[in-house]
């Protein structure tokens, strides 16, 4: 007598059932979370390569807000330099009125000075995020202090000479931020610069004349005036900063759009494509369910009736 045996053909079909279940179980939960896996065990194949693009993907995100933190303290700078010059050229006009006139005493120019001084002082002493923006690396430190600041006496020539140690009380050190991977650009105007210096004495010696100034005071602080305003534009130091600040953040930006899109790639699900694999797999497991059932009815009382 021939024996029938039954077990392992369940068994195998019991195997392919399972494996069925957890590939519909595993499609689920796919398509639910949108992921391909709940861990990197599950897409071991690349892994690496997602690890390495979501480095790269935080390293760009705060390479960018570095960026632009700096960004916004040399758009705080820009406008202050602007400010000061502008002041400066309204000045400029009041000086050549009172020169080109006898009704000086009624310009009020003297007045004038003492609150352009001051706020030019006021400009420079800028303070954003707890930190002077015109101190160089001393950012604790308040950069220009006018108490006690006297310039030489006034010449009737202006020297090209700078006083600015009296008042200043930051240091040369120029700022840097890495801007990217292998790029560092160093920013920043210290309160010493020249043309400050140029205009706050012109400021002092106006103020110091009293009202009306003397002929000679007014053509001195012209002279130094003009000085100021004829040295090299530190809104285009500041500007070229920006600019260079601008373009890597763009080149970040684009970065991060194309890391972004190949990690979804890896990590997030196609729909439609699983939705396809899940209705195969659940015919899959429809027929292994099949299959248990009718070999679990394979019995020797029935193979003998």
């Amino acid at each position: 007598m021939n024996r029938i045996a039954t077990f392992p053909q369940y068994q195998l079909a019991l195997g392919h059932a399972l494996q069925s279940q957890r590939s519909v179980l595993d499609l689920q939960i796919q398509i639910s979370s949108g992921k391909v896996s709940r861990d990197y065990a599950g897409i071991a194949g690349d892994a690496h390569t997602l690890v390495n693009l979501e480095t790269a993907h935080a390293r760009a995100r705060q390479y960018i807000a570095n960026n632009a933190t700096v960004n916004r303290r040399l758009q705080t700078m820009e406008t202050n330099i602007a400010a000061i010059f502008d002041g400066l050229s309204t000045f400029r006009t009041s000086l050549i009125s009172a020169l080109n006139a006898d009704n000086g005493e009624d310009l009020a120019i003297a007045e004038e000075a003492t609150h352009l001084k001051q706020e030019i002082a006021n400009l420079l002493n800028v303070k954003q995020d707890g930190r002077y923006l015109f101190a160089g690396s001393r950012t604790d430190t308040k950069p220009v202090e006018l108490a006690g600041w006297t310039p030489p006496v006034m010449p009737l020539t202006p020297p090209l000479d700078t006083y600015e140690d009296e008042y200043y009380r930051g240091d040369q050190v120029k700022l840097s931020v890495e801007a990217d991977a292998d790029l560092t650009v160093t920013y920043g105007i210290t309160a010493d610069e020249p043309a400050f210096e140029y205009a706050l004495r012109a400021m002092y010696y106006v103020e110091l004349a009293g009202n009306p100034p003397d002929r000679d005071t007014l053509q001195v602080a012209l002279a130094l005036v003009n000085t100021a305003l004829g040295t090299a534009d530190l809104r285009t130091l500041v500007g070229a900063s920006m600019r260079s600040l601008d373009s890597t953040t763009k080149r970040l930006d684009e970065f991060m759009l194309y890391t972004e899109q190949t990690i979804g790639d890896i990590e997030n699900v196609d729909p439609a494509a699983a939705i396809a694999r899940l209705a195969t797999y659940e015919t899959q497991l429809q027929a292994s369910y099949m299959t248990l059932t009718r070999l679990s009815q394979l019995t020797l009382v029935n193979f003998l009736r």
